[in-house]
Order: C-alpha cells, then sequence, then structure tokens
C-alpha cells in the first residue's frame, strides 16, 4: 500500500514547480453575468479544440490535454460577442507517460474524489463574459477574455489574452498559456498552502492551462 501510495505522490499533477516559470498567473473572482451579445452562431468543432494542461510536484512534471463535449460561439461581423464550452472530464488524457500501467494511474488519480471527482461532477464549464480587443496587440495577443471558469462545485471568473482569427470559413481562439491556482476551485489535494508537513508531496497550487477553441457556421 505504501509503494503504491508513494508511485501516486510521484505522479499526481499541477502546474509549474521546481525551476519553471509559472506563465501569466490569473485569479479567480466572482462569477459574472454571461456576455449577451448576439450574431452569427457558431458551432465548436470538439475534434479540433482542446485544452492543454501542464502540471509537477517536487522531483517531475506532466502534461496533457482534457477534451471539449460542445459549445457555441455568437460572432458579431468580425467580433466574437459570446458564447460557452462543455468541458469532458472524463477525457482527461496524460501524454508523456509511456507506461500503460503509470499512465492510468495517474489519470484515475486526477479523475478521483481526491482531485477533480470526476464521478460527481463530469463536466466542466466555461461561459465568456467580457471580451476586449487588446490595446497591445501581438503576434499571440488580439483580445482579452473573461469567462466563468466551473470546476466540480466553484465558479469564478477569469481573464486571459487570446488570438483569435477567421480562416475561411472558421473562427479559431488560442489562449496564452495561463495559470490558475486549482485551490480556488476546492482542488487541495497536496497543496503545501493548505496542509503542513507534506515534505516530498508537495503538489504545486498553479495549473497551466493553454486553450484552442475551432468554430464553423452552426449550417
Amino acid at each position: 500500500m505504501k509503494v503504491y501510495l508513494a508511485a501516486i505522490a510521484a505522479l499526481v499533477f499541477t502546474a509549474s514547480c521546481g525551476g519553471n516559470a509559472v506563465k501569466n498567473k490569473v485569479e479567480g473572482t466572482d462569477a459574472q453575468t454571461a456576455a449577451a451579445g448576439a450574431g452569427q452562431e457558431l458551432v465548436v468543432d470538439t475534434t479540433a479544440s482542446v485544452i492543454k494542461w501542464k502540471g509537477s510536484k517536487v522531483g517531475g512534471s506532466h502534461h496533457g490535454t482534457i477534451a471539449l463535449k460542445s459549445g457555441n460561439l455568437s460572432i458579431n461581423g468580425e467580433s466574437l460577442a459570446s458564447g460557452s464550452f462543455v468541458i469532458d472530464m472524463n477525457r482527461i488524457v496524460d501524454e508523456d507517460l509511456t507506461q500503460k500501467n503509470m499512465n492510468e494511474m495517474l489519470v484515475n488519480h486526477l479523475k478521483s474524489e481526491e482531485f477533480f471527482d470526476v464521478a460527481k461532477y463530469p463536466e466542466s464549464t466555461f461561459t465568456i463574459t467580457k471580451i476586449e480587443a487588446g490595446t497591445n496587440t501581438t503576434d499571440s495577443v488580439t483580445h482579452l477574455v473573461s469567462g466563468n471558469l466551473k470546476l466540480k462545485d466553484v465558479e469564478k471568473n477569469i481573464t486571459f489574452g487570446a488570438k483569435i482569427t477567421k480562416e475561411g470559413d472558421l473562427y479559431k481562439a488560442v489562449t496564452v498559456p495561463f495559470t490558475i491556482d486549482r485551490t480556488q476551485w476546492n482542488v487541495t489535494y497536496g497543496s503545501k498552502t493548505l496542509f503542513a508537513n507534506l515534505k516530498d508531496n508537495i503538489v504545486d497550487d498553479n495549473i497551466e492551462l493553454q486553450i484552442t477553441i475551432v468554430a464553423k457556421d452552426k449550417k
């Protein structure tokens, strides 16, 4: 049993730790009213859209993806007006562990009650509350997007930079990599902020995410 627990501890994910720099840390604030902008309705292509995650603890790191289940956007002319998408928490994937049993161990732990409690909360959501054109646009940021991220039983508003483009009849939004504090959403396993005497079992509170959304005309 001790060996199993040690293996679990060695595999647990969150974001930057050790020498890795925290990228674009964002704070969760009170949930806001959803954006009410209307326009051309687009449906999210769940096969082309994805959330990338990156995580680590003392002595190691992991990365992977989470799939989207559904989503829609409204476009007013060339501008994104509103939208939301559903995250399929049953489709968490680790991409760096090549040993099948270790990979499954990590993913199952992420889905367990200690992390995202997927049996109780199989879906998470993101709902856009505000979109602003960037004042200092770059190759990776054209807009600032704010939205309510709901994980488990907690919903908080976050803001991050994104590049929003139109490619033929497809609209694409790619966020910069950004970091959230998982404990704000009641994901507390191994947090040195909340638990003392964890020693090498400390799991960093930060999770690095990058979201890619591809959407097309509902027709």
